[in-house]
């Protein structure tokens, strides 16, 4: 009877994921919808990058309840990305940065982490950049500092430099950029031009 349960709350919490409405996922236990999320972290990028946006918005709640918790789930993530996991988690530098954006006492002992991450070569540098851009106004003054470890991105291959160009925008700074363009997670994905998202932000 448990697994069955357990089974169809990850049917439930999939559908939430497909339709990205997580409104529903509030209303459950909120520890086991965590563990069930990182679960979707493994596979299909759509399915990491929406159930990391859940894993954000769920322990963003749950901060307010158990910050333990929540540091433990930051704690697994950084496990699952280090050798001794055996069970590397293509996914969790994503999360990390959701959880980054949407829990930032939790949060604040792993920002040097996450961006000390980019030194890593094992791990998938455009996730990694994605997730300090997303958490850009908890991790601005994170040591090594998220700008100067950025900028020696910028002369990487097309799209690196593109999520490079991205996250220095949300981090705020500016740059004379060429017409660069990224295809980035925005609900889905899509091919946004740089100039365009300095525009909008002015």
């Amino acid at each position: 009877m448990r697994s069955k349960t357990k089974s169809k709350m990850k049917d439930e919490i999939k559908k939430a994921l497909v339709n990205r409405d997580y409104s529903n996922l509030l209303h459950m236990n909120l520890k086991r919808v965590a563990s069930h999320l990182i679960s979707f972290l493994y596979g299909d990028e759509l399915l990491i990058f929406r159930a990391s946006e859940a894993l954000g918005v769920v322990c963003g709640k749950l901060e307010k309840e158990d910050l333990e918790f929540v540091k433990n789930v930051l704690r697994r993530l950084f496990w699952h990305l280090s050798d001794e996991s055996g069970a590397y988690c293509k996914g969790a530098p994503v999360a990390i940065g959701e959880i980054g954006r949407n829990a930032s006492k939790a949060f604040e002992g792993f920002k040097n982490m996450m961006v000390s991450l980019l030194d890593n070569e094992e791990v998938e540098k455009k996730y990694v950049i994605y997730a300090i851009g997303r958490a850009a106004k908890n991790v601005k003054d994170a040591y090594p500092n998220p700008v100067e470890k950025l900028m020696l991105f910028l002369e990487k291959n097309a799209e690196v430099r593109g999520y490079a160009t991205w996250a220095l925008a949300q981090l705020g700074v500016r740059l004379d950029v060429n017409d660069i363009e990224v295809e980035i997670y925005d609900g889905n994905f899509k091919k946004v031009r740089i100039k365009d998202i300095f525009a909008k932000d002015s």
